[in-house]
């Protein structure tokens, strides 16, 4: 199913913001064909035929890696009372695993298992020898004022991405990052650095729409289990979110030094909350574009 979603996400917003490079790609006869339904996915190329690829991707199962951020010997931020984020970060995370891997839609994989320290690089090195279709970050907030609460969500800043994209172009090197028929595109044309930044920039759109989609099934759901205030969608330069293939996000579960957050944190009740809010999200947003897709289709 994802493919299908990541397919029809990409037609929507390539089409609508770069004519210019549309008409560049289809004279180089890489950019997608739409009649011939070839399609970029975020992992991979395929040629398919979609009237009968969409009956059966809806068994698919969809990868999701959670990361429980710190651990080991960073604590990441500690409340009042001594709650470290580590603890909590991998106890939601945990909670989120069951919750998706009971469901037949997805599989999961954790950046962390344990309390263990694990580099960022290390995190985005582990999460880019998997075929991942999701990254999910979980941490709590901090804040120097008691008073300040409320979850947050964070997804990858325009500067941060199109400094990945410029780094990766310069590596100019095979890599698992892309599907081996665009990688053997790039191959073809090393030279041609305006038509590889064009595809690159094309899938950065695509895997911003769906964090886009993503957070506003986020926010409705934590809003509903755990009864928190507006929640806000973020940009940063986080090295977590910074893989040029997966789209990524964020999840400030709420700020540990905030004493009644705190205390609500270090529960087992609330973490599932947050935990089933998350996996309600995630299960909507990819029930939903599979709904929608399949009418345009249709």
């Amino acid at each position: 199913m994802v493919d299908v979603i990541y397919f029809f996400n990409f037609i929507s917003s390539s089409t609508s913001q770069c004519k210019y490079k549309k008409k560049y790609c289809q004279n180089k006869k890489l950019y997608v064909s739409y009649l011939n339904t070839s399609y970029l996915n975020t992992n991979y190329l395929h040629t398919i035929k979609y009237t009968k690829h969409i009956t059966q991707s809806i068994n698919q199962k969809i990868t999701i890696a959670i990361d429980a951020g710190h651990g080991g010997k960073d604590p990441g931020a500690i409340g009042h009372r001594g709650l470290q984020e580590k603890t909590v970060n991998l106890a939601i995370a945990n909670e989120l695993k069951k919750l998706l891997n009971n469901d037949k839609m997805f599989r999961t994989i954790l950046t962390r298992k344990n309390d263990s320290y694990i580099s960022v690089n290390k995190r985005r090195e582990f999460i880019q020898k998997h075929r991942i279709h999701l990254l999910v970050s979980i941490h709590a907030n901090s804040s120097k004022k008691k008073g300040v609460s409320g979850a947050s969500l964070w997804i990858i800043s325009n500067n941060r991405m199109n400094r990945e994209i410029s780094n990766y172009l310069k590596k100019n090197q095979s890599s698992n990052l892309l599907c081996n028929n665009l990688q053997n595109i790039f191959n073809a044309n090393k030279n041609d650095l305006f038509l590889k930044k064009t595809i690159l920039d094309l899938q950065f759109n695509n895997l911003k729409k769906i964090e886009l989609d993503l957070s506003k099934h986020l926010s409705e759901e934590l809003n509903k289990q755990i009864k928190t205030k507006k929640i806000d969608l973020n940009y940063a330069s986080l090295g977590i979110l910074s893989c040029i293939h997966i789209p990524s996000i964020l999840i400030e579960t709420g700020f540990i030094t905030n004493l009644v957050e705190e205390k609500k944190l270090s529960t087992t009740a609330y973490q599932k909350k947050i935990a089933r809010a998350i996996y309600i999200a995630l299960k909507n947003y990819f029930i939903n574009q599979w709904k929608l897709n399949k009418k345009k289709f249709n």
